[in-house]
């Protein structure tokens, strides 16, 4: 690994350790130089220490996942760099009062909360097959050295611009993560050579996904939500979801596999694969909980949902990618735009759901569009994630399975996005409508 992408590493790592510095420059009376030593050894030693544990598990379970090697390490660094930028933007806990960071249970506390995160470092630089000791004595040093200058730092400038320190190492982070996992798909630039099917379903996940910029800029500038129309339109997404599930997917996946029983299972399969997905995301983010733009005056307690709710929309959008993806890779080309059109329709609300937190969490009507929007791109990344790691499944029989996995994850986003709006919006027979205006218009792109 070059040594500059080493030096960002640990310069994204120590951000955390220096902002806690900067804290105990403030809070340390009498300081001196010693107390400085002090605090900057104990950050240091254990931000060394940890890779190396990290790198250590990594050796060992890599035989076991050493075909999503690269995928382990983007992953790892995009979760160290989202964790570092959502604790800078949650809301401060004022009950809890400053510690003494020089007593040696309260620094050796600090210390270790602030290195855990280069634990998942040290397994991602095992997963890319880098030797440890260059990285640990770098990423020792640099700590050391920000965390010394810290609390002088802290000392003189006061609270001066930690939280936009955290911000800055996370997004290095990220920024490196998604550095290698593209030099390695550029090294294996076959994957996407080979046939021109494949970026027309990568251009209808993409704007399948980015239709939640569209839900956020209805949030956050217009005044009042146009309930019967978000009815309408999300019982048009349903309609085209369940007729291209029911009537072309699934068959489609029975005729060409030749296996009837395993593609009904593999239907129910995609189906409760997304329902538990939708489980595990905490009702107070979960952005299939639909939400009125009023509610952006009525619940300031949104303002601790912002992050959560994000998240949950990213966890949300990777079955949703796959599903357009699949259908994009086998189905003819017109049920795949009628099926990303449908998957646009059902992620406006969303967007309007995520954007209403994200505006309460920073304050900003620009930062909390662009978070919502952002968070379209889980729709391609799912997309990306599974075709790298199956491509070389995806024909025959194994894409015809594919697909009837991909119908039951159509029919969950069906039911999951139009049943709670029509609860919340109340108007349901405006769904119906909607409804049977989309399976007509499904039929009619099949008929093309």
């Amino acid at each position: 690994m070059p040594i500059l992408s080493i030096l960002l590493i640990a310069l994204g790592l120590a951000m955390d350790a220096f902002a806690v510095s900067i804290t105990s420059g403030i809070t340390i009376k009498n300081l001196k130089v010693r107390h400085a030593l002090l605090v900057g050894a104990a950050f240091g030693v254990f931000q060394a220490l940890m890779p190396v544990l990290g790198w250590a598990v990594g050796q060992w379970a890599y035989r076991f996942i050493s075909a999503v090697d690269y995928w382990v390490a983007f992953g790892l660094l995009l979760f160290v760099g989202g964790h570092m930028i959502i604790q800078a933007v949650q809301p401060e806990d004022e009950a809890a009062g400053p510690k003494n960071p020089l007593h040696l249970p309260t620094l050796l506390t600090l210390a270790v909360a602030t290195s855990i995160d280069a634990f998942a470092i040290g397994i991602s630089l095992s997963m890319l097959r880098v030797s440890i000791l260059q990285p640990v004595l770098i990423i020792g040093l640099v700590t050391f050295a920000l965390c010394f200058a810290g609390v002088y730092f802290g000392r003189l400038f006061g609270h001066l611009n930690e939280k936009k320190m955290e911000v800055f190492g996370g997004l290095v982070l990220i920024g490196l993560g998604t550095k290698m996992l593209i030099e390695h798909l550029i090294e294996n630039h076959e994957l996407f050579t080979d046939s021109q099917t494949v970026w027309f379903a990568f251009v209808l996940t993409l704007a399948a996904g980015m239709a939640t910029g569209i839900g956020s800029l209805l949030a956050l500038f217009t005044r009042r939500t146009g309930v019967r129309r978000v009815s309408f339109f999300l019982g048009v997404s349903t309609g085209l979801l369940l007729w291209t599930a029911f009537r072309q997917m699934l068959p489609l996946a029975k005729g060409g596999s030749g296996h009837s029983l395993l593609s009904t299972a593999l239907f129910f399969g995609g189906f409760l694969l997304t329902a538990l997905i939708d489980k595990l995301v905490p009702d107070f983010g979960n952005p299939h909980e639909p939400h009125r733009i009023e509610d952006l005056q009525e619940k300031p307690a949104f303002r601790r949902t912002g992050m959560p709710a994000a998240l949950a929309m990213a966890a949300h959008s990777f079955p949703e990618g796959l599903a357009v993806f699949v259908a994009a890779l086998h189905a003819p080309a017109p049920v795949a735009i009628g099926a990303a059109v449908a998957l646009a329709l059902h992620n406006i609300p969303e967007g309007i759901s995520t954007a209403l937190p994200m505006y309460h969490a920073t304050g900003s009507r620009a930062k909390a569009c662009g978070f919502s929007s952002l968070t379209g791109l889980a729709e391609p990344l799912g997309a990306l994630i599974a075709y790298t790691l199956f491509y070389r499944f995806m024909s025959g029989t194994a894409l015809d399975l594919l697909t009837a996995a991909a119908a039951g994850i159509m029919v969950f986003i069906a039911l999951d996005g139009l049943l709670p709006a029509a609860r919340v919006y109340g108007k349901s027979h405006h769904a119906v409508y909607g409804v049977l205006t989309g399976m007509l218009a499904a039929a009619l792109l099949a008929l093309l």
